[in-house]
């Protein structure tokens, strides 16, 4: 028997009503796939062969437990709370003192018999973090990570961070309203969120990315369509400074290029593959020997060195 099954008992053997009234209420029981709420929508809101005063009777009966059991609630809640110590931390992931923030801007969850304060941006990030894990362009999301002990939140952990981001005026991410939305469940969200995702993780690769990996992939793109754009083989030796001027003027190339690739929109990708191939080829004709040592007027390294490890650790090469 459910908790609010046996309040529910108590409150009608202690009711005004005649027992024979609310015998019915007697057998509230909830299936194993309902929650109580939808129980009593099934079994007394729609019941046919109840009258308006039957449901109202049972109705005011329900709250009346209901009442008890958010009373036993909060004092579970005060309880646990009392029980468990504080972790030992006074700053945010900044390192900034958390008393310096006003208690809106902060929450407190019990995770794993501690007490973990956090600032409600940061955990916002962390969640962000969680979401947006990829292998490579591939999606991948988790539960958020509590970093203090590398191991994951739960829902209902999920669940009061929302409802308290509800109640403050920051903005929450698109990504956190969907998974809210679809009840934190991750392989619902992965399904139907993965277009999304995909994409994100292009936008992501392009903050993120280290500019040597940017520059291997570049190689590769400028490769793939040389002969239609009438390119130079890019030098995989160039010194650092000149590899990342390579990356900062064909970094706008490759976000279209990886549009064209990973994209799960056939539109977008014929419209970025058009758009990559343009810009590459107007890029080219204006600076014909980009890439290359001549035109940066610098003596290339001959022999193998890291970067061949790293060449075969490509992202593209993966796509």
């Amino acid at each position: 028997m459910s908790i609010i099954n046996y309040i529910l008992r108590k409150v009608i053997a202690k009711s005004k009503f005649p027992l024979f009234h609310v015998s019915n209420m007697l057998f509230f029981i909830e299936k194993r796939d309902e929650n109580k709420f939808e129980t009593l929508k099934r079994q007394i809101v729609e019941n046919e062969f109840f009258s308006d005063m039957q449901k109202k009777m049972y109705m005011e009966l329900f709250m009346k437990a209901q009442r008890h059991y958010y009373s036993l609630c909060l004092f579970k809640k005060i309880w646990r709370e009392s029980k468990y110590s504080f972790f030992d931390q006074d700053t945010d992931l900044c390192f900034n003192p958390l008393s310096s923030f006003p208690e809106s801007h902060k929450i407190t969850l019990i995770h794993f018999d501690k007490k973990y304060i956090f600032r409600l941006t940061d955990f916002m990030n962390i969640w962000m973090n969680a979401l947006t894990k990829r292998s490579l362009f591939i999606p991948h999301p988790i539960l958020p990570i509590n970093p203090f002990i590398n191991k994951p939140f739960r829902k209902h952990h999920l669940l009061k961070v929302y409802l308290k981001l509800q109640d403050t005026k920051f903005q929450i991410p698109f990504l956190i309203q969907k998974f809210y939305k679809y009840k934190f469940n991750l392989a619902i969200f992965e399904i139907e969120m993965y277009p999304e995702l995909r994409e994100l993780n292009i936008e992501n690769y392009m903050k993120e990315e280290s500019p040597l990996t940017m520059f291997l992939d570049i190689i590769y793109m400028v490769e793939i369509f040389r002969d239609e754009i009438d390119a130079p083989i890019i030098e995989a030796y160039l010194p650092e400074e000149s590899y990342k001027d390579v990356v900062q003027k064909l970094k706008p190339m490759l976000r279209s290029h990886l549009y064209s690739i990973v994209s799960c929109n056939p539109i977008k990708k014929d419209y970025f593959l058009k758009k990559v191939i343009d810009d590459l080829k107007f890029f080219f004709n204006r600076y014909p020997e980009f890439g290359t040592a001549e035109y940066y007027d610098v003596e290339v390294e001959e022999e193998l060195n890291e970067r061949d490890i790293l060449s075969s650790m490509s992202p593209l090469n993966n796509v």
